[in-house]
């Protein structure tokens, strides 16, 4: 793992407190790395044709495998 230092003037931290301060630093980091995955992620869908056929029937097994439970769960 990197360390990367940065600069935060003495009256932020002093005011926030450094826990705060670096709960704060590493959600910005998680959100930054969860926005990139999105990112990568809605650019492959850009490659998937969901007319395939297979996505049809991958579409139509999920459907009816969800109905099933919860019909069963209905009339439970």
């Amino acid at each position: 793992m990197t360390e990367l230092k940065i600069q935060i003037a003495d009256s932020f931290i002093q005011y926030l407190g450094k826990e705060t301060v670096e709960k704060f630093v590493q959600d910005y980091v998680t959100k930054a790395l969860l926005r990139l995955a999105a990112q990568e992620i809605l650019a492959d869908l850009a490659d998937i044709d969901i007319e395939d056929t297979a996505w049809k029937e991958a579409r139509e097994k999920a459907w009816q495998k969800n109905n099933y439970f919860i019909n069963v769960i209905a009339h439970a």
